[in-house]
């Protein structure tokens, strides 16, 4: 089995089109990552998949409270809240995640009572941190897709390389908010960090 794990950070509908916290491109993103997990030699780098998922109860200040505008860097539309339709992954996208036999699959669910931008934030099905797990499993590398590449992608390369993962941020496979700000992660901060882009 391989030591690198595919991380895919928050492909929810609350961050596609339509949603709440909307990401353009999100369900582009989510239709790309759906493809790469049908294709076997992409799916044979791995020796395992992780999703992680907002998945908040009362995050506190983490929502812009009732009347009040978000500020869109402390405060956020009410998002992906626990058990809704918006905190779903993007259904064809998790149709393959759950096709998946030929590796373990683990599901990550961050945010209940926090913000949690970062996966290593969140904890397993079965109340485990991410590290933690990745470690018993012999994880030593991760490839991190998903939403958003300036937020949740970010934090958890960040948190991945702080845990001495060797980080790689796939830039196909993940798409940002902010055009400026991902151009400079992608050329500068990411490595400024120790996160490789691929």
């Amino acid at each position: 089995m391989t030591g690198t794990a595919l991380i895919i950070v928050d492909a929810q509908y609350d961050f596609c089109e339509g949603g709440s916290l909307a990401v353009t491109g999100g369900f582009d993103v989510a239709d790309r990552l759906a493809r790469a997990l049908h294709d076997e030699e992409f799916l044979a780098r791995y020796g395992l998949v992780v999703t992680t998922q907002d998945w908040h109860i009362d995050p506190g200040e983490h929502f812009a409270r009732d009347g009040e505008e978000p500020d869109f860097q402390v405060s956020w539309p009410v998002h992906c809240v626990a058990g809704s339709e918006g905190a779903r992954i993007i259904a064809d996208l998790d149709e393959e995640v759950s096709r998946i036999d030929t590796v373990p699959v683990i599901r990550v669910f961050k945010g209940h009572y926090s913000a949690a931008y970062s996966g290593f934030e969140g904890r397993t099905e079965d109340d485990e941190l991410l590290v933690d797990r990745l470690r018993a499993l012999g994880i030593t590398a991760v490839d991190i897709a998903g939403i958003a590449t300036d937020f949740c992608v970010k934090q958890t390369a960040l948190d991945a390389a702080a845990a001495g993962l060797h980080t790689t941020v796939l830039r196909d496979y993940a798409v940002g908010i902010d055009s400026a700000a991902v151009e400079e992660l992608l050329t500068t901060g990411f490595a400024d960090a120790g996160v490789a882009v691929r």
